[in-house]
C-alpha cells in the first residue's frame, strides 16, 4: 500500500556550500573502512555503501554510515527500495549505486564536474551530495548522479529528447523540480510535490529547524534566492527563475519594449500547472515569474551573473547561465540607494528606469545593476555594495520518501 510515510528531510549540500550542522555525526572517520566512489575496501561479493542506522522522522533527519553490505542486484536506473533502518538499513542496487527517491542511481564523487574518471557523472548529470548520505565529519565526500534539467522549461536534458517536468509521469503535478548545481554550473532535478506549488516568487520556502531554506522548498520554477529585509528581519523568499533581455531607459522608451525589464516574452517556460512549456511563461509579470508590486514597472527580470558576482562584473562567477537565465528581482523592496541630502534610504530603481552608461547618478546605471548581458558590463567599476543579500548559496534541499 502506498501512502506518505513522512517527509524525510535531507540535506543536499554542494562542493563549496556552508556546512550544515546535523544531529550527530554517525560515526567516526576511523570506522569509516571503505571508498563508496572508487568501491574499495570491502570483501568479494559487497559494496561499499551508505548504511542506515536511523531512520527519518517528519522532525529529524536519518543517521548512517559508510561501511560494506552485501551488493543488491538492482541496476542503475532500475526501481529500488530505500534503505530503512528497520530493514537493516541497506538498499537493494548493485555495487557502485544508491537508492534515492525510489531509483539506483550511480555514486558519484562531488569534486568532479564531468568527464571520465571514475566518480563522474555521465553526460546529462550532475553530482548532487545528501548532508546525511555519506557523511564524514559533517561533509558529504560522496554524492549520487542526478539529471540535468533547463531551470525555465523544467525539461530534462537527455540527448536530444528534452522530457518534461523533470520526467515526472503528469507534467502538470511535477514530482521533480530543477536545482542549481554547485556555482550554478548546471542544474540538476530534486524530488518536490503539490505541497510546494504554491511556494511561488516571494512566497518563504520550506526551511529546517534553523530556518536555512531548501532548494528544492519553493515551486518548479523558482528557487529561494534572496534576503529581503521585512521590518528589520532579513527572511529568505523564494524568486522566480526568468529569461532577462538587454534594457535600460531608452530601450524601454521604444515601441514594443516597454516591458522588456520583465523579461522576454518569447522565451519559454513552466509554471507547475502547465502541461507544457509554452513562450510568456519565463517573465517576472505577476502571476507567472513575478509577483505583485506597486511599482507599475512590475519586477525586473536581472542576467544572472549579477546577484552571483556580488554588482561586480569584474568577478562573475563561470556559470554557463550568467547571460542565459535571470531571477526576478523586486527592486523596489530593497531600500538601501543613499541620496544626498535625503533620508531615509530610497529603494532601487528599475532597469527601464535606468540610463545605459555608468554615472556618478547614486542609483547606478542599466549596465552595472545586472541589467545588460555580462560581456557588455566586464570592465566597468564595481557599483556600490549590492543592495541585495543572497539565501541562495550551494545549499539543502529535501527528498521525499513513500512506502
Amino acid at each position: 500500500m502506498t501512502k506518505l510515510r513522512a517527509l524525510a528531510v535531507l540535506a543536499v549540500i554542494a562542493a563549496c556550500a556552508d556546512k550544515r550542522e546535523e544531529p550527530f555525526d554517525a560515526v567516526p572517520d576511523a570506522l569509516v573502512v571503505c571508498n563508496p566512489v572508487a568501491q574499495t575496501g570491502c570483501a568479494a561479493g559487497e559494496k561499499c555503501t551508505w548504511i542506515v542506522d536511523l531512520d527519518s522522522t517528519p522532525t529529524m533527519v536519518s543517521a548512517g554510515h559508510i561501511g560494506c553490505a552485501a551488493a543488491g542486484s538492482t541496476a542503475d536506473g532500475a526501481s529500488c527500495d530505500d534503505a530503512a533502518a528497520v530493514s537493516g538499513g541497506v538498499d537493494s542496487c548493485a555495487a557502485g549505486a544508491l537508492c534515492v527517491a525510489s531509483s539506483c542511481k550511480p555514486i558519484c564523487d562531488p569534486q568532479l564536474v564531468g568527464g571520465v574518471d571514475r566518480g563522474a557523472c555521465p553526460t546529462d548529470s550532475a553530482c548532487s551530495t545528501y548532508g546525511d548520505l555519506f557523511s564524514s565529519s559533517g561533509t558529504a565526500v560522496a554524492g549520487v548522479c542526478e539529471p540535468t534539467c533547463d531551470p525555465l522549461t523544467q525539461q530534462l536534458d537527455v540527448g536530444t529528447l528534452a522530457v518534461a517536468a523533470c520526467g515526472s509521469r503528469d507534467p502538470a503535478q511535477p514530482a521533480a523540480t530543477c536545482v542549481a548545481s554547485a556555482g550554478f554550473r548546471s542544474f540538476h532535478c530534486a524530488p518536490t510535490e503539490a505541497m510546494f506549488y504554491g511556494k511561488r516568487d516571494r512566497d518563504p520556502p520550506l526551511t529546517d529547524s534553523a530556518g536555512k531554506a531548501y532548494d528544492n522548498g519553493c515551486a518548479p520554477g523558482f528557487i529561494p534566492f534572496y534576503f529581503e529585509d521585512s521590518s528589520g528581519a532579513m527572511k529568505t523568499l523564494c524568486s522566480g527563475l526568468c529569461a532577462p533581455l538587454k534594457v535600460d531607459a531608452t530601450i524601454a522608451a521604444q515601441a514594443g519594449h516597454r516591458d522588456d525589464n520583465r523579461g522576454d516574452k518569447a522565451a519559454s517556460g513552466k509554471l507547475p500547472e502547465d502541461a507544457a512549456p509554452a513562450p510568456g511563461r519565463a517573465t517576472c509579470d505577476a502571476g507567472v515569474k513575478g509577483s505583485a508590486v506597486s511599482s507599475p514597472r512590475g519586477e525586473d527580470c536581472r542576467f544572472l551573473w549579477f546577484p552571483l558576482a556580488k554588482g561586480d562584473p569584474t568577478k562573475p562567477l563561470s556559470s554557463p547561465f550568467n547571460d542565459s537565465l535571470g531571477v526576478c528581482f523586486a527592486y523596489e523592496k530593497f531600500l538601501s540607494v543613499t541620496v544626498p541630502g535625503v533620508t531615509p534610504k530610497q529603494a532601487e530603481k528599475s532597469c527601464a528606469d535606468l540610463p545605459a552608461a555608468p554615472t556618478d547618478d547614486p542609483f547606478g546605471s542599466a549596465k552595472d545593476n545586472g541589467c545588460y548581458p555580462l560581456a557588455e558590463s566586464i570592465g566597468l567599476r564595481a557599483r556600490r555594495p549590492p543592495s541585495f543579500r543572497l539565501s541562495y548559496g550551494d545549499g539543502v534541499a529535501v527528498r521525499h520518501v513513500f512506502e
